[in-house]
């Protein structure tokens, strides 16, 4: 049992702090059109913060429950934990509620006629949830928000009420999934729809490594709202309706995955003509971006009306009278180094020169591993023997995704 309350409480914090990433990259998206110099931070100053020059004006608690509702009870530990942090502030800063606003956002739902009801965006009342709330302190017996009672009570009641009067509370918030949903939402045309996901997908992933890089600066980061603007813009432009989205430009194979690569007939044909380690290695590296990206490509149905079998056709035209003219400046009959000087040659103008858009793609991994997917299937080569060296080989040459 306590290994799945420990599995349980591991899954609800990892939860959590996607949560608030999500939120406030929500946030972040949302604040884009009226509030663009603002700056953005997780776990700064709060949950999720917006500032201005180190000055947070909006502080954010998120809460977020994976099993059931959850709720605001006027004794609810979620209320009360925020409270604390938010008490504790006013206690060191009077002016603070005055220059911030708080939002308490969660997936519970506060009951009606509670405190938390009172602090909703409408139908306000700062004096009833007070008079809620010192009730609860005089009453309850919890020991787990005894802290928070006496923070909280530890004001005047003029700073509490100021307090209450920045507080906003956001409860039947969406979770975290449905936040997926919501941003979607709000770049719903920034690409073709069926792309938009992905999009929201790529932007994440930019989004959670700016949180973690920023989280772990000494001291801790904000990230400026315009950064996340600038980042969709990017986005934007990859997934126009015609443009392909390029993601593994960068990406570098797993040792294993490298380890089996090695066996491949392409790599083969490279020691047909000797080609040293650093090139094999570097050959390997675009085979696997270029076949990861085509099969993504594939995979959302982005390629169409026989595209990739178009371009392929256009790198062995390429190819065919280069390796014609190879073989015809062979002497015949032609040492065994001349014949791999010349394969040399070729595959040098295939690694290095060689450049062929795939619509508006045209980054150089794309040309260069296709071309090293075609010599894993024979269809290509460098050796002028190529066909007869790598003939009958074991290994995996069906035609790639």
């Amino acid at each position: 049992m306590a290994v799945k309350k420990t599995t349980h409480e591991a899954t609800a914090a990892a939860t959590g702090y996607l949560y608030q990433c999500r939120i406030a990259l929500l946030s972040g998206l949302r604040a884009i059109p009226t509030n663009p110099n603002l700056a953005i931070s997780v776990e700064k100053f709060d949950d999720v913060a917006f500032d201005t020059n180190e000055t947070p004006s909006k502080q954010i608690q998120t809460k977020h429950h994976i099993s059931g509702t959850g709720n605001l009870s006027d004794a609810s530990p979620d209320l009360w934990n925020t409270l604390l942090i938010w008490s504790k502030a006013v206690k060191t800063d009077i002016e603070v509620p005055f220059r911030t606003k708080f939002n308490l956002l969660t997936t519970g739902i506060a009951p009606e006629e509670s405190a938390a009801s009172f602090l909703r965006a409408r139908e306000r009342n700062e004096e009833k949830a007070d008079a809620i709330l010192s009730k609860i302190v005089s009453t309850s017996k919890s020991k787990h928000n005894a802290d928070s009672y006496s923070a909280y009570m530890e004001l005047s009641k003029q700073s509490r009420l100021s307090l209450l009067k920045a507080i906003t509370i956001l409860d039947g918030s969406p979770n975290i999934i449905d936040v997926f949903d919501e941003i979607v939402q709000e770049l719903y045309y920034s690409a073709p729809r069926q792309q938009v996901p992905h999009l929201v997908q790529r932007l994440e992933g930019w989004w959670f490594s700016a949180v973690i890089k920023a989280i772990n600066s000494k001291p801790t980061e904000s990230i400026p709202v315009m950064a996340i603007d600038q980042r969709v813009d990017e986005l934007r432009e990859e997934f126009k309706r015609n443009a392909l989205p390029v993601e593994l430009k960068n990406e570098t194979p797993p040792q294993d995955i490298v380890a089996e690569l090695d066996k491949r007939p392409f790599v083969r044909q490279l020691r047909n003509i000797d080609v040293g380690t650093a090139r094999i290695e570097y050959a390997i590296r675009d085979y696997y971006r270029a076949s990861e990206q085509r099969s993504r490509w594939l995979r959302r149905e982005l390629l169409i009306d026989g595209e990739l079998e178009k371009y392929e056709q256009e790198l062995m035209e390429a190819w065919e009278p280069r390796f014609a003219s190879m073989v015809d400046a062979l002497p015949s009959p032609c040492p065994s180094q001349e014949r791999i000087a010349g394969g040399q040659n070729l595959f040098k103008w295939a690694e290095q020169d060689a450049n062929f858009p795939l619509r508006t793609v045209r980054d150089r991994f794309l040309t260069h591993g296709s071309f090293h997917i075609l010599a894993n299937r024979n269809a290509v080569g460098w050796h002028p023997d190529f066909t007869s060296l790598n003939a009958g080989s074991d290994e995996d040459s069906e035609k790639e995704k």
